[in-house]
């Protein structure tokens, strides 16, 4: 069965291997084409990128045609979280909300974004703004019509990280099934938490066992 994305969701997406990663991310994409949504793809290389387009070919996708009527758009971590060498909140908030006023101005439903964390593996300047960062993207896709995926890489990310990550994303994909995220907290609460790395496998069995 097909997962269900909706719109205003901020969905953490976690992942073991980049066959995984890619396969939620070639679905959760298909669907937004598909409710003619704009849909707005960040991986590490152009390479990746390559890989993800054919991935998208491969289940029947005319990418060409969808780049060029501006309903599939795909950039680099250096030409977006990490534009100019580091990572910026403020920036980033306002570039999703430009981008999701350009989607509607084109005639788009809305605005679909699925961007890999890996860049917080170089620990760039600005990485410490993530957690902040994470927390507003669920008022700001609560708010428009629009909806997010952050997808992490469990095993190569620190504990801390992705425990940061459960604790700002209202819903979660885990082995390629999509449900609600029951340790997401509000904003305010999610910022100023500490991490809790060692409760991490536990939480992940959770989220295996729900369904």
């Amino acid at each position: 069965m097909a997962n269900v994305f909706n719109r205003g969701e901020h969905i953490c997406a976690l992942y073991e291997t980049e066959g995984e990663q890619r396969a939620v991310a070639v679905e959760y994409v298909v669907d937004g084409l598909l409710k003619g949504e704009r849909c707005f793809y960040v991986v590490d290389s152009q390479e990746a990128l390559e890989r993800f387009c054919r991935s998208l070919k491969s289940v029947g996708v005319d990418v060409d045609a969808m780049v060029a009527s501006g309903a599939l758009v795909t950039a680099t971590h250096a030409e977006a979280h990490l534009l100019g060498g580091a990572f910026d909140c403020e920036r980033m908030i306002s570039f999703l909300n430009d981008a999701v006023e350009s989607a509607l101005t084109a005639g788009f439903t809305g605005l679909r974004t699925c961007g890999d964390m890996s860049w917080l593996l170089q620990n760039p300047p600005g990485a410490s703004q993530v957690i902040e960062y994470e927390a507003i993207l669920n008022h700001l896709f609560e708010g428009v019509p629009a909806c997010g995926m952050c997808q992490y890489d469990r095993h190569q990310l620190p504990p801390d990280i992705v425990d940061h990550a459960l604790a700002t994303h209202s819903s979660a994909t885990i082995d390629g099934r999509h449900k609600a995220n029951p340790f997401y907290k509000p904003g305010e609460i999610a910022k100023g938490r500490a991490p809790q790395p060692n409760d991490l496998s536990w939480k992940i069995s959770e989220l295996r066992l729900r369904r």
